[in-house]
């Protein structure tokens, strides 16, 4: 499959593990919806050479797409099932800096 595997963490404080609020994997034009942010200047890319593309972003900006859908994309239904950890995400402050992984998958 040509397209993206996508994983969104909040950093943990001290040594604990990242906790993980979303994956999921989309078609080749899944990377439209961070490269939108990053053109606003809403998100910055830190890593871009495919394992993986890093971005950081304000959780404000993000959480209220996965809300609607649109970081799914029209050809996001793809081999492994989309994990979504909503009570982590409703309990996730506007204003926490997210991490947003994107791995090719061709």
């Amino acid at each position: 499959m040509l397209g993206w595997w996508f994983v969104v963490t909040v950093p943990a404080a001290g040594d604990g593990e990242d906790v993980v609020l979303a994956k999921w994997e989309t078609g080749i034009g899944g990377l439209d919806w961070i490269a939108g942010l990053v053109a606003a200047g809403r998100a910055e890319q830190s890593g871009f050479n495919g394992y993986p593309h890093r971005y950081t972003a304000r959780a404000g900006e993000v959480l209220p797409l996965l809300a609607d859908g649109s970081v799914f994309g029209v050809f996001g239904a793809g081999i492994r099932p989309r994990e979504l950890y909503p009570d982590l995400i409703a309990g996730c402050p506007a204003e926490a800096l997210l991490t947003v992984e994107a791995w090719d998958q061709s």
